[in-house]
């Protein structure tokens, strides 16, 4: 990887680096899939994996949603609160089809409230 002070503007590096992005798009893609990977181990992501085996009864709601939605029996709709793009929150796992709308940000309120 070049310096950037060798380029006679920040235009030029710029456009030096979506080439490389460009020609090295393979390469590049599977270094971020490696880095992630390990980052997740390292980092907790990897209780994701541990929480499907001890919550299956989350998991089956969240694919029978994903599955509604994906069919069309169920319609995504904007965050109650905001209007924003959405995600479902379950108050009952065990109604996987009764959900409540909302965006990222409210979606987290919402679970630390209940803690």
């Amino acid at each position: 990887m070049p310096d950037k002070k060798q380029f006679n503007s920040n235009e030029e590096y710029l456009q030096w680096y979506r080439d490389y992005r460009a020609k090295n798009a393979k390469k590049l893609r599977e270094y971020t899939r490696k880095y992630n990977k390990k980052w997740r181990k390292e980092n907790g992501y990897h209780n994701e994996y541990n929480s499907k085996k001890r919550y299956p009864e989350k998991e089956r709601a969240r694919q029978l949603l994903q599955y509604a939605v994906k069919i069309g029996s169920i319609t995504r709709l904007p965050c109650e609160v905001c209007g924003q793009l959405a995600q479902g929150h379950h108050e009952d796992y065990l109604k996987p089809l009764e959900v409540t709308w909302l965006c990222p940000l409210h979606h987290a309120e919402k679970h630390k409230t209940k803690c």
